[in-house]
């Protein structure tokens, strides 16, 4: 009897620099992005193979934003696939492109890399970004590859606003934080505390049953987030101009939002909105997951009652209202069901805070 022949995996360590960058160039290079914008006059000149790339830049206003997913800080290898990781350090630039309310346009990707890592997996994290951008919009014309203790991967992702009614002339306005006045209502697209519910599923296993739909849904949340690209172009559409997506917990970013335009804000925390499946699991806790749990990434914004009227009329998802900004000290009220004031937690993400990695 013959003994299976076992074949090991290829490590980062035994295959080069410049093999390993073929081997993901030939991901970015078989995968189309999304078509641009009709009528868009970006077009890429160069792409990966030299020293930088090149574009012609869109005739609208451009916007440019990063962010890094380090391993035993944003994610464990033993909880997200390879596929997933690819597609969540793409969507979460996406995320932010979509808070501005802009179309994506090209991204470069720089990786931190131990030499023991799996050429495979890497390849296949691949597979996971350019899923995203073929989806979303943009594409993957370079980056860098490094030696580095502990693996990490950094995207840096520019966008690009819409043309206003006059065309490249008259660009239409930047969803911003800075733009929230007394009198708006604040919506939310979607649900909240999913992701976060997802996170706890890992500490939470064995400790008390739920339903294996239900750990999937909310590891899935976790995993690969959804930006929100078309719906924050939508906004902007609708004449919203204050907006920024939830990462770091309802709360927590509404804050951020608070501060940036100098007003204050009350939250009903009963209208947060939470679907099925995290009520589910967590019958007693979802509330707080909801308010305080990160990495929703989904769309948080202010606007007149009209305006977000038209805004939850236009998007193909749901808007929930679950407050109103005020005037007064910059920071968020949060009221109970019986009108009063709900202590919360500290809730959040903080990166300097010793959490365990999603």
């Amino acid at each position: 009897m013959r003994r299976a022949r076992i074949i090991r995996p290829m490590l980062v360590n035994e295959i080069g620099e410049v093999q390993l960058i073929e081997a993901l160039e030939r991901v970015v290079s078989g995968q189309a992005a999304a078509p641009a914008k009709e009528g868009r006059d970006d077009e890429v000149r160069l792409s990966i193979g030299d020293d930088a790339s090149a574009w012609e830049p869109p005739a609208t206003t451009q916007v440019l934003t990063t962010d890094s997913l380090v391993e035993g800080v944003h994610f464990r290898l033993d909880r997200t696939s390879w596929r997933d990781l690819g597609w969540k350090a793409m969507a979460v630039n996406l995320s932010d492109v979509a808070a501005m309310g802009c179309t994506p346009l090209h991204s470069l990707v720089t990786l931190g890399l131990r030499g023991d890592l799996p050429v495979d997996g890497l390849v296949e994290m691949y597979r996971g970004m350019a899923e995203a951008y073929s989806l979303y919009g943009g594409a993957i014309v370079g980056g860098d590859v490094v030696r580095s203790p502990t693996f990490f991967m950094s995207v840096t992702m520019n966008g690009a606003g819409l043309e206003g009614p006059d065309g490249p002339a008259g660009p239409a306005p930047l969803l911003k934080r800075s733009c929230a006045r007394p009198g708006d209502v604040i919506g939310v697209t979607g649900s909240l505390g999913c992701s976060a519910g997802g996170l706890r599923t890992w500490s939470d296993s064995g400790s008390r049953p739920i339903a294996g739909r239900t750990v999937a849904h909310l590891r899935d949340a976790h995993n690969r987030p959804i930006p929100r690209v078309g719906q924050g172009q939508g906004l902007v559409r609708a004449g919203v101009r204050a907006a920024m997506d939830v990462s770091d917990g309802l709360v927590h970013d509404l804050g951020k939002l608070c501060a940036a335009s100098g007003v204050g804000a009350v939250v009903h925390a009963e209208q947060a909105p939470a679907d099925a499946f995290l009520r589910e699991a967590y019958p007693e806790g979802w509330l707080d997951l909801a308010l305080t749990g990160g990495e929703d990434y989904e769309l948080l914004f202010t606007a007149p009652r009209r305006v977000m009227a038209a805004a939850a009329a236009a998007l193909d998802v749901p808007v929930t209202v679950i407050g109103e900004i005020v005037e007064g000290e910059p920071g968020v009220t949060v009221l109970g069901a019986d009108g009063r004031p709900r202590p919360m937690g500290a809730g959040g993400w903080e990166h300097f805070r010793q959490d365990a990695a999603g």
